[in-house]
């Protein structure tokens, strides 16, 4: 028997700063599961950028919405 997960797609666009004034902005799509938080979502993309980039990190910028109109 499979078990269906509902999730929702989101659409987010950040704009972060590291050190030497580097400023970055990027966008993507993240689907969670129900019940995930707009806390848990940008902590998850966050600790993904400073493993990226192995440096202190400043958001300049931070979008996230349903991607659906």
């Amino acid at each position: 028997m499979t078990t269906q997960t509902e999730t929702t797609e989101y659409h987010y666009v950040t704009t972060i700063q590291m050190p030497g004034a580097l400023i970055n902005t990027r966008d993507g799509i993240l689907t969670v599961p129900a019940g995930f938080t707009r806390a848990a979502a940008f902590k998850y993309l966050m600790d993904q950028l400073q493993d990226e980039y192995q440096t202190q990190i400043s958001v300049l910028y931070f979008a996230f919405e349903p991607n659906q109109l």
